[in-house]
C-alpha cells in the first residue's frame, strides 16, 4: 500500500487536469482507507495476542478532540451534516494513550457519518464525570439507529447491524471491536444507546 500511495501523491502534486486530479484523489483516499483497515487489523491482533501495551501520557483532551473535529469538518460540509463539538470544562488534562484514544474517537465519528443522512446532525461532547476522576467522550447522531437487541453485538468483531449489511453502509465490523479493546486496556467502558430510527 505504501508503494501505491507514494507515487500517487507524486502524481497528485504534478497533475493539473481537474478531472484527473479528482480521480487520483479518490484512489488516494481509498488507498489510505485500506491502509487504515490493515493497521486496525494489526492492532486488533496485537491486543488479541496480549502484545499491546499503553504508552501513557498526560495531555489536554480538548486539544486532541479539536484536531479530530477539524479533520471531519470537510466531510460534514460534503454530506451537508451539522457537526458540533462541545467541551466542559474548557480545558482538562487526562492520562491515556493519546494515539489509541484518537483511533477510538475516529471510529465512532466514522460510524456516525456513515449512518447519518444529508441534513442530519452529529455532536461530539466531552467532559468530566461528577466525581471529577474520569472523563467521557460522547458521540451522538440522528442517523438510522440500531435495534435494541443489537446494541451489545456491535462491539463484537466482524459484527454488523442490519443497516450495515446494506451496501450503502458497508463496513468491516472491525472498528468498534478494536475501539472496545482499546477502551478496555484503559480500564474504561464503551456502550451504545439507540432508539431505532432516531440515531
Amino acid at each position: 500500500l505504501t508503494l501505491i500511495i507514494a507515487p500517487l501523491e507524486y502524481l497528485l502534486k504534478k497533475e493539473e487536469n481537474p478531472d484527473t486530479r479528482k480521480q487520483l484523489k479518490t484512489i488516494d483516499r481509498n488507498a489510505h482507507n485500506l491502509l487504515s483497515l490493515v493497521n486496525q487489523l494489526l492492532d486488533f491482533r496485537r491486543i488479541e495476542m496480549k502484545g499491546e501495551t499503553l504508552a501513557l501520557e498526560t495531555f489536554n483532551l480538548k486539544d486532541m478532540l479539536s484536531r479530530i473535529y477539524e479533520s471531519f469538518l470537510p466531510m460534514s460540509e460534503e454530506k451537508n451534516i451539522r457537526f458540533d463539538f462541545h467541551c466542559h470544562p474548557e480545558t482538562f488534562l487526562v492520562t491515556a494513550d493519546s494515539p489509541k484514544i484518537e483511533k477510538v474517537v475516529n471510529n465512532l465519528l466514522s460510524n456516525a457519518f456513515k449512518f447519518t443522512h444529508s441534513g442530519g446532525s452529529i455532536y461530539i461532547t466531552t467532559g468530566l464525570t461528577d466525581d471529577g476522576k474520569r472523563c467521557y467522550v460522547r458521540v451522538e447522531d440522528n442517523g438510522v439507529g440500531i435495534p435494541q437487541n443489537k446494541l451489545t453485538e456491535i462491539f463484537e468483531r466482524f459484527s454488523q447491524g442490519e443497516n450495515a449489511k446494506n451496501s450503502y453502509y458497508q463496513g468491516t465490523g472491525i472498528g468498534l471491536a478494536l475501539s472496545k479493546e482499546i477502551v478496555n486496556l484503559h480500564h474504561g467502558q464503551i456502550r451504545a444507546e439507540s432508539p431505532e430510527g432516531q440515531g
